[in-house]
Order: C-alpha cells, then structure tokens, then sequence
C-alpha cells in the first residue's frame, strides 16, 4: 500500500531548473501553488511515496539544494556587510 505525502517547498528563482530537473528525473507530482510578492521565491507542492526510496532521496536533493543556496546567500550577505 502507498503511503503519500505532501511537501510544500519554498524554490528561490534562481535555482528552479535544478529543482524541476530533480522532480521530473524521479516522476514526481507537482503542482507551482504560487510566488511570493516579489516573485523571487516559488511555492511548489511536490506529492511523493514515502515508501519509495528514490522519492525519499529526492526530497532530500530538493531540500538540500534549498539549503545550499540558502547558506550561499547568507555568506554574500555577511561579505555585502563588511
């Protein structure tokens, strides 16, 4: 029996294609559920078989590379600063 799960993501802009190319290599359900007022972040709901071992990792590709751009932009603000 499937077990699926809903994530809601939060994808700067910037790194969409990586993210839609982590979705669509592991036949993951999407929906774009909108953008935030400056349109500079978007929301994406990805359904995914908790199950499934690769739908598993994918999350955490897509998580991690959220993450990582994140920290990136932490690091040029902080260098912005000095």
């Amino acid at each position: 029996m499937k077990t699926i799960k809903v994530r809601e993501f939060e994808v700067p802009v910037e790194i969409i294609g990586e993210v839609a190319e982590l979705i669509a290599s592991n036949d993951l359900e999407n929906s774009i559920t909108g953008t935030d007022e400056n349109q500079e972040i978007i929301f994406i709901e990805v359904s995914y078989d908790k199950d499934e071992e690769d739908h598993k990792a994918a999350i955490h590709e897509i998580e991690d590379a959220i993450n990582d751009y994140d920290d990136e932009e932490d690091v040029d603000d902080e260098k912005e600063g000095d």
